[in-house]
């Protein structure tokens, strides 16, 4: 949004983009806060943002809760309003403060596929484990179950540790489950961190409409001068050596992976072929080819 013009079309779109992502990661610290409230006699292993893959199959879960009696997976969604779960046609809406209607993804439909893949994940590698299941829970303040069904655990943040202890209760410990600190060290050595494309690729938004120059690390203007070897702001005076390695993250967040010389003085204005072949050999980054074709790679 920064580096958009103002008057950019996308502006609104991405202002409430910016809000849900907000509201939503607002959500999930509060469920992460509300778990601290659990406490179970058995052993056990809570882990948060897991990421696994199965071939070209790749699952984010939230949460997941590794005992022996199950596991269980934890589905946090940032949905408000009046919720409904139609059990007749089996849609799932939610009315809005102003009464609009949205018909939307069941959660319930992405938890049975999170439980089906941990199950084959499992599976593949001849890992014996207990049952597993799974709770979704709505994290905004203000939401308000208008129908859900009675045999499904959905419930809302102040309700997920009761919910936990009833599905834990449910089941038995069985005579191979394996200890949860052999499933956790197996599930973290077989992570996999998400990779988002860049935001121009997500939003369809034509790189060159970005503005250029280096953004200042204090006040967020783009009005940042190179004066020998610091950077100073012509707004708010803060001067700063590294200002462009802050340049240089944004582009690979917002237009791409990799970056050359050409390009790096396109986007950060400096003029300098030098200048900008000592930043970029300074970045820790791979590199690919030779001299005035070579490509500077963020693997991270």
């Amino acid at each position: 949004m920064e580096r958009l013009p103002a008057g950019h079309p996308e502006q609104p779109y991405l202002k409430k983009e910016l809000h849900r992502y907000e509201a939503g990661w607002k959500g999930e610290q509060r469920l992460i806060a509300k778990m601290s409230e659990f406490h179970w006699s058995e052993p056990y292993e809570l882990l948060w943002d897991v990421g696994l893959k199965l071939g070209n199959w790749k699952a984010q879960m939230d949460g997941l809760l590794v005992t022996e009696r199950c596991v269980i997976i934890i589905s946090s969604k940032n949905i408000s309003g009046k919720i409904h779960f139609d059990a007749v046609t089996s849609e799932f809406y939610r009315f809005n403060n102003e009464g609009e209607k949205m018909v939307m993804e069941d959660p319930q439909v992405q938890l049975a596929k999170h439980i089906r893949f941990l199950k084959l994940w499992l599976k593949q590698r001849k890992i014996s484990h207990p049952p597993i299941d799974g709770v979704v829970v709505f994290t905004p303040r203000h939401c308000e179950f208008i129908s859900k069904p009675a045999d499904k655990h959905i419930c809302k943040t102040y309700q997920a540790v009761e919910t936990i202890y009833t599905i834990l209760e449910a089941h038995v410990i069985s005579a191979d489950s394996p200890k949860p600190s052999r499933l956790r060290k197996l599930i973290e050595s077989n992570s996999y961190s998400y990779e988002r494309p860049p935001l121009c690729e997500y939003y369809r938004i034509d790189p060159r409409e970005l503005k250029t120059g280096v953004k200042c690390v204090a006040c967020g203007k783009i009005a940042v001068e190179r004066l020998f070897k610091v950077w100073e702001c012509r707004e708010c005076g803060h001067r700063d050596p590294n200002a462009h390695q802050q340049a240089l993250q944004e582009y690979f967040a917002l237009v791409s992976r990799e970056i050359d010389n050409k390009e790096f003085r396109r986007f950060s204005g400096i003029e300098s072929r030098y200048v900008v072949f000592r930043m970029l050999s300074d970045a820790g980054l791979v590199t690919e080819g030779a001299k005035r074709n070579r490509k500077y790679i963020n693997e991270n």
